[in-house]
């Protein structure tokens, strides 16, 4: 019984790096990285990732590379640019028109439609 209980602790120095790896640097919660790779409980990750700093402050552990995060192709940033050019336009179109039927309607009926500006307290 207590062989079993050890064994089913007993994780490969490889897993260990590489799961500490995706809650330290790639931001998975320890819950997700225990359920996902079958880790008994966080408490083990919590103890992997306790050694795996104090390795990391004697040298012992080099850190991982980071990756660079993927570049949209630069056409692809121009159109989606020219189309919120495009968005923006309309709704300053929209703004002056709704802008213009107020101002109307304030003279037309004599009544001010617009909040005045400031709070009363």
């Amino acid at each position: 019984m207590k062989e079993e209980a050890i064994a089913r602790f007993d994780y490969p120095e490889e897993l260990k790096e590489k799961l500490v790896e995706l809650v330290v640097y790639q931001n998975y919660s320890k819950e997700e990285v225990a359920k996902k790779y079958g880790v008994a409980n966080t408490y083990i990750l919590t103890n992997w990732i306790n050694l795996y700093k104090k390795k990391l402050e004697k040298g012992a552990v080099t850190l991982a590379p980071m990756e660079k995060p993927k570049t949209k192709d630069a056409a692809e940033l121009k159109n989606r640019i020219k189309d919120l050019e495009k968005a923006l336009e309309k709704a300053n179109v929209l703004i002056y028109g709704l802008n213009s039927m107020i101002d109307h309607a304030e003279k037309a009926h004599k009544v001010p439609i617009r909040k005045k500006g400031g709070t009363k307290q």
